[in-house]
């Protein structure tokens, strides 16, 4: 076993070097001068952005549950779809649903709204897709920020005490009959089909 050993002698397989001696102490009978105080310099501490951000603030990742994980989408075309929207958050970890909300007499433009399960997961996404082009053909750019609070929760509650097929959240942005979709969810828990 030594003869293989010594045949691998590789920098990674080698022991660390012994710590350094301590100095000796003081003779007896000697004072001791006062060092300078020793100023410690904090390390550097690494920045997290999206290489195509550059300008992209630093990624600290909170625990608390106060953080808003909702992101705010705007910068959609007119014709845009609930399904279009779910295929663009996906594929990120942490996505759990999407909102689409549909051009009114109050806002000219549709916009959404995607809720993940934190605000990490939520900023990833965020800085990975904020400026990308959505529709060529009608030059859409997509405007993605932190919504001012998280969405509050549409879950569909079976104790509710209405049947089953009238547990649909109202609304045409909610709701696309074409499809028999409606709030899109990475984790669907039932489904209610159109009657």
């Amino acid at each position: 076993m030594d003869e293989i050993a010594q045949y691998y002698q590789y920098p990674y397989y080698q022991t660390p070097p012994p710590p350094p001696v301590p100095p000796p102490p003081p003779p007896p009978g000697t004072t001791l001068h006062a060092l300078p105080p020793v100023v410690v310099q904090p390390l550097p501490i690494p920045q997290y952005h999206h290489p195509h951000h550059p300008s992209a603030p630093l990624l600290y990742p909170q625990d608390s549950h106060g953080d808003v994980r909702t992101l705010f989408i705007a910068g959609l075309p007119e014709d845009v779809k609930p399904r279009e929207i779910y295929n663009l958050f996906r594929e990120f970890a942490g996505y759990e649903s999407s909102h689409l909300r549909s051009q009114t007499s109050s806002n000219s433009q549709p916009f959404a709204f995607a809720v993940f399960a934190d605000q990490h997961s939520a900023l990833m996404a965020m800085y990975e897709l904020n400026g990308m082009v959505f529709d060529f053909e009608k030059d859409s750019k997509l405007y993605i920020e932190l919504a001012k609070s998280n969405s509050k929760s549409k879950r569909l509650r079976p104790d509710d005490g209405r049947p089953v097929s009238e547990k649909r959240i109202k609304g045409s942005a909610a709701i696309s009959r074409d499809s028999g979709t409606g709030i899109i969810s990475a984790s669907i828990a039932f489904y209610t089909p159109f009657l």
